[in-house]
């Protein structure tokens, strides 16, 4: 028994590597900004690349990433290129961190103005050129997948760049944004119906106020408006002796409408049939995709001024409202 050949299965198991393949550090030679990414691929024996990416990705979701990173920036000593630390301070460590700081800001600016232009972009119909964007980035990656240095360099900044262009082109795009390009702030104030637009009032981004108390109001008689906003803030005034009837919708955030509130993702606000006579405004087809709607019985300066989040008036004007449509 004692001279029996051993199991070659048991001593193979013997011999195969379990663990951390090389010390925890900062690689000199794999890396972007500091070789955080490239120490921790060499030290559990993973792709460079997806780790960088999988620092991108966290940092999507409320900048974890990025302090990771320079938390190990803080704590991870350089490799020497021999697997063994080269000897620095902490002090000169956090020096160069406070640099990393700095630029990392300037790229969050950087990625939260190309974010904002392509989500812009897509809202305003032409997601076709980001897509474009996206696509020569794919493409590029893929040409410099040839050139091993080029590619370990460019590689994150690259799918970075398309994730920042991506993300919220696809996000405008699913939630089926659609706005205009007009900017700024627009205020009308119609004193006949013959002035009401047809096709009702447009603004793309800023803030639209539609002042309706000048219009001659009868008894019995309706008069519809419409308004449709893209991003920013709606109000519409309109007398306290008005009831206010129609439905009102948006694509996200507020709808405070005749003191009826909703708000969240596809805020809703139907309202009911009258049973007086009473001036009624039908606000049919009237929506924002992004932002606060207030329909008010309040001029719109007041409204602006802080009554927007004043919920105990819009429960003043709900119960005004029930007595004047008698609903």
């Amino acid at each position: 028994m004692a001279n029996q050949p051993k199991n070659k299965k048991t001593e193979s198991k013997k011999t195969t590597e379990v663990g951390p393949r090389q010390p925890l550090l900062r690689s000199k030679n794999d890396r972007v900004l500091w070789g955080v990414a490239g120490g921790l691929a060499d030290h559990i024996g993973f792709n460079a690349t997806l780790v960088r990416i999988a620092f991108v990705v966290t940092t999507l979701f409320g900048g974890a990433g990025i302090l990771a990173y320079l938390v190990l920036a803080v704590a991870l000593p350089e490799d020497d290129g021999t697997g063994k630390a080269v000897p620095e301070s902490v002090w000169a460590r956090l020096g160069k961190v406070f640099v990393v700081c700095i630029l990392v800001s300037i790229g969050l600016a950087v990625a939260a103005f190309l974010a904002a232009v392509s989500a812009w972009t897509t809202a305003t119909g032409h997601g076709g050129l980001v897509a474009g964007v996206v696509i020569a980035l794919g493409v590029a990656l893929v040409a410099f997948a040839f050139a091993p240095d080029i590619r370990r360099r460019s590689t994150p900044l690259l799918l970075t760049t398309a994730l920042v262009l991506g993300v919220p082109a696809g996000a405008i795009a699913a939630g089926d944004i659609d706005i205009d390009g007009s900017i700024g702030q627009r205020t009308y104030t119609p004193t006949a119906v013959a002035d009401l637009p047809a096709d009702g009032y447009k603004l793309g981004t800023g803030q639209l106020v539609v002042d309706l108390r000048k219009l001659p109001w009868q008894k019995g008689k309706t008069i519809t408006v419409s308004s449709h906003l893209g991003i920013g803030q709606m109000i519409v005034s309109a007398p306290k002796n008005v009831c206010v009837v129609g439905h009102a919708t948006g694509k996200a955030g507020e709808l405070v409408v005749a003191g009826e509130i909703s708000h969240g993702i596809d805020p809703d606000v139907a309202l009911g049939t009258p049973t007086t006579d009473a001036p009624r405004l039908n606000i049919d087809d009237t929506d924002i995709q992004l932002g606060q709607m207030l329909v008010t019985d309040e001029p719109p300066d007041q409204a602006e001024n802080g009554r927007g989040a004043d919920y105990d008036h819009h429960k003043q004007q709900l119960a005004s409202q029930r007595t004047v449509c008698g609903r």
